[in-house]
């Protein structure tokens, strides 16, 4: 016991340093678009066009004056948990803190989006830093964090209407709407002024039936049932501390804590309903669910908090301990295979890759079985040591419990 926060916080700072330096960085897909806008406004000196806003890449200036963009997002998540860890240091048991913390670094799939320049790193950590704020009743730098957050991918303006909408109807205020009018009055702006706006394209015509057209036409209950089961995106497989009830047990450690779980949920349901029906809902060529990315934030803590749950009762400890070991597996798989592609996502069968577990990036690399090089070994040791340190406590647990 005394030696767990020295151990939790060595764990964490080594996830992080594994997220900085301890997998290959890139400028692909629309991480790279980003990067050739603000190339184009740092470098040219004027406003381009095009589909991605430059809320985010304004921000990675710095990075671009040091010819490091790609390492903007890992970044982004190590300064979104430091913040994270400031505003609740005082406020929370430290061992559920850590533990929330290590299970954002090592037990989710935050490695994908801290290894490139896409948008969903910037704003998960943005309106999730930012609602934590709002929660705990910094409400001024919080609503505006969240703003900023949304407008950067404005898909994302859904779930901050939702959010919006809940806390009018929780406080019985009408203000609350003027965070989603703000984030509206933003994209509206940045679209008039550079003449963009996502006009989007299609996929690859397929035997899929609503393959290869354009816009929101994918029927939006087979994409809310894909984003939510399908072996290649499906939050049930990428973000398994969700299915685990953690409402009541937020509520006896902090009513901020459940305050904020609810506001994060809220918002990731936002992004289902934004995404279901258009045709790219499975974000293309990308590790898991990345425009969900926001979850892993309720995932990590509804998980961290069953974790240290002394009451609980064995069925829902090895419930738990399932879900511990699928989300280490997450974190092992996405930070030592974010490489492996099978070949067969592209072109004509990418929709194996989306829904058949051979092809989804949690369990294809046991079908490839690759060569592991020593970053890969390391990782998955890591990772192991991290799922042991983690279940021993309710491991213990069980075994009292059984005497």
């Amino acid at each position: 016991m005394r030696l767990r926060p020295t151990v939790d916080s060595g764990l964490i700072l080594l996830g992080l340093a594994a997220l900085a330096v301890g997998q290959p960085h890139q400028l692909i897909g629309d991480g790279y678009e980003r990067y050739a806008q603000l190339s184009t406004v740092l470098g040219e000196h004027r406003l381009p066009g095009g589909d991605y806003s430059l809320v985010g890449p304004l921000f990675a200036t710095p990075f671009w004056l040091l010819d490091a963009v790609a390492y903007f997002n890992a970044t982004v998540i190590a300064a979104g948990l430091g913040v994270t860890w400031l505003l609740l240091r005082r406020r929370v048991d430290g061992d559920l803190l850590r533990a929330f913390l290590l299970l954002v670094v090592a037990g989710s799939m935050v490695a994908v989006a801290a290894a490139d320049f896409y948008g969903e790193a910037f704003t998960a950590m943005a309106v999730g830093v930012g609602l934590l704020a709002v929660a705990l009743g910094h409400r001024l730098a919080g609503w505006v964090a969240v703003v900023v957050g949304a407008v950067n991918t404005p898909a994302s303006l859904v779930g901050l209407g939702l959010v919006s909408g809940v806390e009018t109807v929780r406080a019985r205020r009408l203000r609350y709407l003027v965070p989603f009018a703000a984030g509206v009055a933003l994209v509206l702006t940045e679209i008039v002024l550079r003449h963009g706006g996502y006009v989007g394209n299609r996929g690859s015509r397929t035997v899929m039936p609503y393959s290869g057209e354009p816009g929101f036409s994918y029927p939006f209950l087979l994409g809310v049932a894909a984003l939510l089961f399908s072996f290649g995106r499906g939050l049930v497989f990428f973000l398994p501390g969700l299915v685990l009830p953690a409402r009541q047990r937020l509520r006896a450690r902090s009513p901020e804590l459940e305050h904020v779980y609810l506001l994060w949920t809220v918002f990731l349901a936002g992004l289902v309903v934004a995404y279901a029906s258009w045709w790219a809902w499975h974000g293309g060529q990308a590790w898991g669910p990345r425009f969900l990315l926001v979850g892993v934030l309720p995932a990590s803590l509804a998980l961290a908090v069953r974790l240290r749950d002394p009451g609980s009762r064995p069925l829902a400890d090895l419930a738990t301990l399932a879900a511990l070991a699928l989300s280490m597996w997450i974190g092992a798989a996405s930070t030592a295979f974010n490489q492996l592609w099978p070949p067969q996502c592209g072109g004509d069968t990418e929709f194996l890759c989306h829904f058949t577990p051979e092809f989804s990036p949690l369990w294809y690399p046991f079908v490839a079985r690759p060569d592991l090089d020593v970053r890969q070994w390391l990782t998955l040791g890591y990772h192991a040591v991290v799922l042991v340190w983690l279940a021993v406590p309710v491991i213990s647990r069980i075994g009292t419990s059984s005497r």
